[in-house]
């Protein structure tokens, strides 16, 4: 079976993916394009860099022409397009896919959850690509409602998206925790973007009625920052609250080794709402109990061993933290049970199976047909 593999962001995710199937000796041929860069990754497959035009915007990046040769050369199977349905690199994909091998099969990824967010300049695109999918992986069964409600007739696999559970996993972090100057103290965790949407400031309104060996780490950069700090100190909260800014990937999981309970307090808005949650996994992976507004996905990903709170409703998450830090059974319960969670439902050997049953559905279909 040959497939070709277009992504731009998810580079780490499908090179994952093609050294498990290089290391299993499967029987899947892959092809990879990926927007060339200072550092390209060494992969085991043939892998093709191309110049990516508008490359910091998630619909309206494509590839460069050179695209189209590796429809010409290599005349996929099926081809696997991870990368928001609505972009102008499915359309381009599928647009080559009609001229140049016609009867490889279409996968498509969508994490879009709110209906008809897709601005009028791509709806075009969205609907020619939704015509010709044959297949779409989507990152919640929020996003599948919503690809329902606009019309996709194809089959819709829920493909939440895997973490390596070998790395995040739970381990002594204890001099990490020296080195920060937080021996002793309770740890409160955000994790990402420091954005107003992401609830940062709930979390600061929350500190204020919290005890004063509790301490909060932002990991992360963003716009906010200057605001973070600002009202940190109005609140006299310096001491207390630490921006440590952006981390290596490969640090995650000894930062969030340090932590007592991590906390998404995402707020939905008209535009955006929180599509899956990728921390939520790798925290749980680490065994650290999670606190999670209900915004978009989060309760679904968290399932029963999150624990969750109205959106924007900052005293009930203070009393929710409060909760937890009284009860140290009850946060090494939630933190095993989360691992036991990953361990059914997120590691990245559950996301290769399934991907590889999905191309399997794809090429017994087309065998169906004759092609």
């Amino acid at each position: 079976m040959k497939i070709l593999i277009l992504t731009k962001s998810f580079e780490r995710e499908v090179g994952s993916f093609v050294r498990y199937v290089t290391d299993a000796d499967l029987p899947v041929q892959c092809h990879v394009v990926m927007p060339a860069s200072g550092s390209p990754p060494s992969l085991p497959v043939p892998t093709f860099f191309h110049k990516l035009h508008w490359a910091n915007h998630m619909r309206a990046a494509w590839f460069s022409a050179d695209l189209r040769q590796n429809f010409i050369g290599f005349r996929p199977d099926i081809i696997h397009i991870f990368e928001e349905y609505s972009s102008l690199i499915a359309f381009q994909a599928v647009v080559l896919r009609n001229i140049y091998c016609p009867k490889s099969k279409i996968l498509v990824y969508a994490a879009e959850n709110i209906p008809g967010n897709v601005g009028s300049v791509f709806r075009f695109p969205a609907r020619f690509v939704r015509h010709h999918a044959d297949l779409a992986s989507v990152c919640s069964h929020g996003v599948r409602e919503v690809l329902i409600e606009e019309g996709f007739k194809a089959p819709i696999e829920v493909f939440p998206l895997g973490v390596d559970s070998s790395i995040f996993r739970k381990f002594d972090a204890s001099q990490l925790k020296h080195d920060l100057g937080l021996d002793g103290k309770f740890i409160i965790g955000y994790i990402g973007r420091l954005l107003t949407i992401k609830g940062i400031f709930d979390l600061i309104h929350g500190m204020r009625t919290l005890p004063d060996n509790v301490h909060l780490l932002f990991i992360g950069g963003g716009p906010e920052e200057a605001e973070v700090r600002r009202r940190c100190e109005v609140h006299g909260l310096t001491k207390r609250v630490h921006i440590l800014g952006e981390v290596p990937y490969a640090d995650l999981p000894r930062y969030m080794n340090c932590l007592d309970i991590g906390v998404v307090p995402s707020h939905t808005t008209p535009r955006w709402k929180e599509q899956f949650g990728r921390v939520l996994v790798e925290l749980m992976s680490c065994e650290v109990p999670v606190i999670g507004s209900d915004s978009g996905s989060i309760p679904e990903v968290l399932g029963e061993v999150g624990t969750i709170f109205p959106e924007q409703h900052r005293d009930v998450l203070a009393n929710l933290i409060q909760q937890l830090l009284d009860k140290p059974d009850r946060r090494q319960n939630l933190g095993q049970r989360g691992r036991a969670r990953v361990d059914k439902l997120y590691t990245l050997s559950v996301m290769y199976r399934q991907l590889l049953a999905i191309y399997e559905r794809l090429g017994i279909s087309d065998k169906t047909n004759g092609a």
